[in-house]
């Protein structure tokens, strides 16, 4: 075989690792930043992922073309949900974010669904597939998806009202309620 038919070989079975390894099967990245919400609300001066660090920032456009910043969900506790159109977990999970979404917006939480590459049309598609109940937007070159060191789909990240990351993992945690909950009784 030629070099050049080598390296395309390899390049594809590289590409086709990090398809797979892209959409997570449902478990929870156990570690230090899918622990529970700190009850001293400590929090590090560090922009970050970990549970205590402020999120990044970011600017995403929804399908309709509104931007949303991080600055838009200071005030109000948020939960960022990525996804993609093409993850059978992400759709497997969906009604349970619809359910997070409809016991909890009309309380103050703020959740996202941000859409990881793909096309409008595709994210289009998997917001009626997946019958998404929820605002949705885009991060189409996956920057923020670096920026936020997500692995896996779908990722959910709690925040409280400053944006301090107070959860971080790839599945709804068992109890997301009581977290939810002490997000807003906490004024955190």
């Amino acid at each position: 075989m030629s070099k050049s038919k080598m390296l395309v070989l390899v390049g594809a079975l590289l590409l086709v690792g990090v398809v797979l390894n892209g959409c997570s099967p449902n478990t929870s990245k156990m570690g230090p930043s899918a622990g529970p919400v700190a009850s001293n609300n400590a929090t590090s001066n560090k922009i970050g992922t970990a549970v205590g660090d402020t999120a990044p920032d970011f600017q995403l456009a929804g399908l309709d073309g509104a931007q949303l910043k991080l600055a838009d969900l200071h005030g109000r506790p948020a939960v960022l949900i990525f996804w993609t159109a093409w993850c059978p977990t992400c759709k497997e999970e969906a009604p349970h974010f619809n359910a997070l979404a409809a016991k909890y917006e009309p309380n103050g939480v703020r959740v996202v669904g941000i859409n990881i590459q793909d096309s409008p049309a595709r994210t289009e598609g998997g917001v009626k597939d997946f019958g998404i109940q929820y605002r949705v937007v885009r991060d189409p070159d996956a920057n923020m998806t670096r920026r936020y060191k997500v692995a896996g789909t779908p990722t959910i990240i709690f925040l409280d009202r400053n944006g301090v990351v107070r959860y971080f993992g790839n599945e709804l945690p068992a109890d997301y309620s009581a977290r939810l909950d002490a997000l807003l009784a906490n004024g955190v």
